[in-house]
């Protein structure tokens, strides 16, 4: 072992056993993946609780919003004997997404049905990439119209549901998009039998009405509710009823569009650049994260110290951060002197996906640059709370009670998260410096324009 790595080590099981004493242990219900029917006095149940016990444990709502918060959930209770059990559960979820704030959500959007294709926001459109097997001449489709809506129409219904900023809303979205009791709910159509105007791979325009699927993917098993990524990457070719998926004809694919886990590594451009994929924060398995950072060091950078280092954060909606403080603040140190780390980042990266970008970033030594779309929230946002599920419905709300600033820098720990105040960053700019969004042909030919774009600067 390295001297390096010998210091290194024992910090990093130093500091985890500080945060093991010191972090309260939060007991995370998990939601339910569907609703119990409810009867108008029990939903004006779970709305009292919202308001009166929930509400109140939110830091994230300005003044405005919380009077806005009060008036969805008061006008949601006069109108009880009127909605069903999944519009009861948009309405909290609208409530909530007032503070506009990603980690203040309700957690219903896996509660609603789903149309048999899947959808993505690309640069130039709402495409679809992935479809039950009966349905694949749809593969490609460019959505026009959501029943009587424009794709960019039904968005602008929709967002008042989502929680987070406009990155976020547009991430999220797809998702509800093809979801026949949102569209439903939002006015597109007056039923759940949905009319898609599509324009096909081939240019023709054909309409088709969709129903909701009776059973779901099963390439969604095990997945959260903030699964829109995970459209981007096939499923196994093994999977029994599997969907098709536009990048099914493609054999040599992207790194990013490979099966998601926690943290991957491979050599580029002849062993020039080592390349980084982050998925989460977090380990999959029993070996802790930290441990699989020391390996990469200890493996692959330290005995040939490359002069360019990829970060793929795309993919990355966050985990526990901790696991990325000394990762992130030592890799920008350990390139060669005139090396660089690019680090790719999406709409989907998000919590403590966003940290890792915004830890490598202050810990610059004028060598990182961000490349790709703004990340899914901004540099300041509250976080840190914990999901309580409504009494009857079980619907978990998650509240918000730490503010973390990225960008300007938190010092005082009695309106900072603490952990922010001790290792985050200041006086940084999360804006990548070379913005892309990935148009849908470049996607569905194999490309990947971001990765391009690192790869031109690293030469």
């Amino acid at each position: 072992m390295s001297t390096t790595l010998a210091r290194w080590k024992p910090s990093a099981l130093a500091l985890a056993s500080f945060f093991i004493l010191t972090i309260p242990a939060f007991a995370q219900t998990p939601p339910p993946s569907a609703l119990p029917d409810l009867t108008p006095a029990q939903m004006r149940e779970d709305l009292k609780f919202l308001k009166t016990e929930w509400a109140s444990q939110d830091k994230s709502f300005s003044d405005t919003q919380r009077l806005e918060f009060e008036r969805i959930v008061d006008n949601t209770t006069a109108a009880a004997d009127k909605l069903s059990t999944k519009g009861f559960a948009l309405e909290v979820m609208r409530a909530v997404a007032v503070a506009r704030n990603g980690h203040t959500v309700a957690r219903a959007a896996n509660m609603m049905n789903a149309l048999p294709v899947k959808a993505w926001w690309f640069a130039d459109g709402l495409y679809i990439v992935k479809v039950q097997p009966e349905l694949a001449y749809l593969i490609g489709a460019r959505i026009e119209k959501l029943g009587s809506l424009s794709a960019d129409e039904a968005l602008a219904k929709i967002a008042p549901f989502i929680s987070g900023t406009d990155q976020r809303i547009r991430f999220l979205s797809a998702n509800l998009l093809t979801s026949p009791d949102v569209l439903e709910h939002v006015g597109a159509t007056s039923g759940q039998e949905i009319p898609l105007t599509l324009r096909l791979a081939d240019g023709r325009t054909e309409q088709v009405k969709l129903n909701a699927v009776s059973t779901p993917d099963p390439g969604d098993k095990g997945k959260n509710i903030n699964r829109g990524y995970t459209v981007l990457v096939p499923d196994d070719p093994d999977l029994e009823g599997r969907w098709n998926h536009v990048l099914d004809p493609i054999k040599e694919r992207s790194p990013l569009y490979t099966k998601r886990t926690d943290v991957t590594t491979s050599w580029l451009e002849d062993k020039k650049v080592f390349y980084i994929r982050l998925d989460a924060v977090s380990s999959v398995d029993d070996t802790p994260l930290d441990q699989k950072f020391a390996g990469i060091f200890r493996q692959s950078l330290l005995p040939s110290i490359p002069k360019t280092i990829v970060i793929d954060l795309r993919l990355n909606s966050g985990g526990d951060f901790f696991n990325t403080i000394l990762f992130s603040q030592s890799l920008p140190r350990l390139v060669t002197p005139k090396g660089r780390i690019l680090v790719l980042v999406s709409r989907a990266t998000f919590s403590a996906g966003i940290s890792t970008a915004a830890m490598l970033k202050g810990a610059s030594q004028g060598n990182v640059t961000l490349i790709g779309e703004t990340m899914g929230d901004s540099g300041q946002f509250w976080s840190e709370g914990e999901t309580i599920p409504l009494p009857i419905s079980k619907i978990g709300v998650e509240y918000s009670n730490q503010f973390e600033d990225y960008e300007n820098g938190c010092t005082d720990p009695a309106t900072c998260f603490w952990a922010v105040v001790a290792f985050g960053p200041r006086n940084i700019s999360l804006t990548p410096e070379e913005k892309i969004d990935v148009t849908f042909a470049d996607y569905a030919a194999g490309r990947d324009p971001v990765l391009e774009k690192a790869l031109s600067l690293a030469k």
